[in-house]
């Protein structure tokens, strides 16, 4: 499975933290370091195992338990940011007018 950024979701990277205004809600929200590099990779086009496979292997590669938690709290953040709206399964089709 792979998700991109919502068309209404205007961000920015900025100072390790990331921006984010969802024109469709009118909220702003502020991602920390950990959470900005999650939404870099997704940008970046890369499918959840490998954003989950890059995450462990950067904080958790030699601890099989760690590994295992990392790996799930990746892919419930962004199922979490699914759940808001913020990111789309990649095929989805963009919201438009309705013919």
């Amino acid at each position: 499975m792979r998700y991109r950024i919502a068309t209404d979701v205007v961000w920015m990277a900025d100072d390790g933290e990331v921006r984010l205004y969802d024109a469709g809600s009118g909220e702003f929200q502020t991602l920390n370091s950990t959470a900005a590099e999650l939404w870099l990779l997704v940008s970046e086009g890369r499918t959840v195992d490998a954003v989950v496979a890059e995450t462990v292997r950067r904080y958790a590669l030699e601890d099989t338990v760690q590994a295992a938690v990392v790996a799930r709290d990746v892919r419930d953040f962004l199922d979490s940011l699914a759940g808001q709206g913020l990111l789309l399964a990649a095929d989805a089709p963009a919201p438009g007018p309705s013919a």
